[in-house]
């Protein structure tokens, strides 16, 4: 069950771009982004944060423990961002382009911000916990990426 938890951000990347390729709408999605940014912003970033936010607030120690470090009251801090980042998410799919590519700017900088935090723990420390170097990880670096090849193919 714990690595099923660990994996949801990854599966939730896979199925956005698997609903985005298939070109299934979302229902409430802005039609100028197309199904594949919407699903990747409402599904692929928005429910991942929400259940990030949910879980640093809720169960901090555990998620503490699966990352390898010790709790900390700033887990409640990266539960208010993620919140932040998820409902900004979802509502950047209904509204369009503009409100997309300022989400992705904001997620990028917080996502890549993490990765390079759990890089220098898996170098400095050697620490590849479930949630340092699993899926949480490679979701850390693709989302944001796969969001700004997606704008910018809609710009072009």
């Amino acid at each position: 069950m714990k690595q099923l938890i660990a994996a949801l951000p990854a599966l939730c990347y896979a199925a956005a771009l698997t609903l985005g390729f298939l070109d299934v709408p979302q229902p409430f999605g802005a039609e100028s982004l197309g199904p594949t940014l919407q699903w990747m912003l409402s599904l692929g970033l928005g429910v991942p944060s929400l259940w990030a936010a949910f879980s640093h607030a809720v169960f901090s120690d555990h998620v503490a423990q699966s990352i390898g470090w010790a709790p900390s009251p700033f887990q409640k801090e990266i539960a208010g961002a993620n919140l932040g980042i998820g409902l900004g998410a979802i509502a950047a799919s209904i509204l369009g382009p503009e409100a997309a590519w300022a989400m992705t700017f904001m997620a990028a900088g917080f996502l890549w911000s993490a990765a390079s935090v759990h890089i220098a723990d898996m170098i400095r420390r050697k620490n590849f916990a479930i949630n340092n170097a699993g899926p949480i990880f490679w979701w850390d670096i693709l989302t944001p990426l796969t969001l700004l090849i997606g704008l910018l193919i809609l710009h072009r």
